[in-house]
């Protein structure tokens, strides 16, 4: 498979080619050694070589693309597109690389891709991205006003009740999530959650300290941690105004195949 993008910023070679392509940092290395990168049109020799700025970057890689994980789009206009994450892919490469992410991924097929908030990588559900650079101050100014509306599908341990808010801070910053329960059933609730601010692991740590942790939830959720194989977190709804026409857009993601049976044991289907 072959790769060609365009270097947005001063950096080592293969922390680029981890941003940009499904590559991971050490895979790019490889590649380097075995002379499958080329920078501005000339073998690149190491991968710790730093690229300048606007340099166009090639790489040959032999990984087939058919063992990509699907990323189904739900929205798509001149400015942004809205992806459909898996549980267990990153949404950008981690410190140690990763195989593959949904930035490397879509880098590897847009002409510009702009990222500017994440998603768990055990949770999944909708990523909004960026396809032009105009749109991007735009976008970053609705998440800086809360103008951007997330909407999260959780199962957690036991009834919190018909309604919340979770207010406890999160590393020492404000955080708030609210909520309201969708269903009861076999000792669970399913809940819908809105963030109003948008810490790390919000949902997760809210929902535990609260004593309701998150079925499948390792890092927080305690013994509901290996009640299910993956976290019970899902992005289904996300709200937004265009940036070329100011319209309101309105994205869900149906809940995946790899929660359906659970929310159907807590007493939860789509229909209601």
């Amino acid at each position: 498979m072959r790769h060609r993008f365009v270097a947005d910023t001063d950096e080592r070679l293969d922390k680029l080619i981890a941003a940009h392509t499904p590559l991971s940092r050490k895979r790019a290395t490889t590649l380097v050694e075995r002379g499958g990168v080329h920078v501005d049109g000339k073998k690149a020799r190491f991968a710790s070589q730093k690229v300048p700025s606007g340099a166009v970057v090639e790489v040959q890689s032999a990984s087939n693309p058919d063992k990509a994980p699907p990323l189904p789009e739900r929205y798509r206009d001149l400015d942004v597109v809205v992806v459909d994450k898996p549980s267990g892919l990153p949404t950008q490469a981690g410190r140690e690389g990763g195989q593959q992410h949904v930035l490397g991924l879509m880098r590897s097929r847009e002409h510009y891709v702009g990222l500017h908030h994440r998603l768990d990588t055990p949770a999944s559900g909708l990523v909004l991205m960026t396809l032009r650079r105009e749109a991007n101050p735009a976008i970053a100014a609705c998440f800086q006003e809360g103008r951007i509306h997330r909407e999260y599908l959780t199962v957690v341990l036991g009834d919190p009740g018909p309604e919340g808010r979770w207010e406890e801070p999160v590393e020492d910053k404000p955080a708030a999530t609210r909520w309201r329960r969708l269903s009861t059933a076999q000792g669970m609730s399913v809940l819908a959650c809105t963030l109003e601010t948008g810490r790390s692991h919000q949902v997760r740590l809210h929902a535990a300290g609260s004593g309701h942790p998150i079925l499948g939830d390792r890092r927080h959720g305690g013994a509901a941690g290996r009640a299910w194989p993956r976290l019970a977190l899902h992005a289904w709804r996300l709200t937004f105004d265009a940036p070329s026409t100011g319209e309101p857009v309105q994205v869900e993601a149906p809940v995946p195949a790899d929660l359906a049976a659970l929310f159907a044991e807590a007493g939860y289907s789509p229909a209601g």
